[in-house]
């Protein structure tokens, strides 16, 4: 049997990271019916529980997403009182992006129900396995961050 090839090998690790997605499915559609927040809006608050006071292309950087879908997100996500707009103090023509109590309410209650249901999905793992999954996953992350970062400043010298 020969060895499979590394865009096979890929390939399964691609399949392989749907189907974790897909288990978080089940947390994440429970938020949605009961708080009606897509998970585009879900990670949008989850960046401002890290960080208060982002602009809207802070947002858009981080999400992957143009500046125009950040504003219709916004725009969604104040109408609901998930959060709030203002000012920017540094800058008058800026806007800052702030949660409110109903924003701040709805992500932390995602992370900690999306926590204790992906904690009990590795309760059968390993200590080791564990530990290479933090490693696995940590570097991918890394490796798609990086990513990003290098399509940005691509993209930011082509407009220059």
């Amino acid at each position: 049997m020969t060895k499979p090839s590394r865009a096979q090998r890929l390939d399964e690790a691609a399949t392989a990271l749907f189907g974790a997605s897909a288990l978080l499915d089940q947390v994440r559609l429970m938020i949605w019916d009961r708080e009606n927040l897509t998970v585009t809006q879900l990670r949008l608050l989850g960046h401002l529980l890290q960080q208060e006071g982002l602009s809207n292309a802070e947002l858009a950087e981080r999400l992957y997403v143009t500046r125009p879908s950040v504003s219709a997100l916004l725009e969604r996500l104040e109408r609901g009182g998930f959060i709030r707009r203002e000012v920017s103090a540094s800058d008058r023509r800026g806007i800052n992006i702030w949660l409110e109590p109903r924003g701040r309410a709805a992500v932390e209650s995602l992370r900690q129900e999306l926590r204790e249901y992906t904690t009990g999905l590795m309760d059968d793992m390993s200590d080791a396995e564990v530990d290479a999954f933090i490693s696995v996953v940590g570097r991918f992350v890394a490796s798609g961050s990086a990513r990003r970062a290098r399509d940005l400043a691509l993209e930011a010298n082509q407009t220059a």
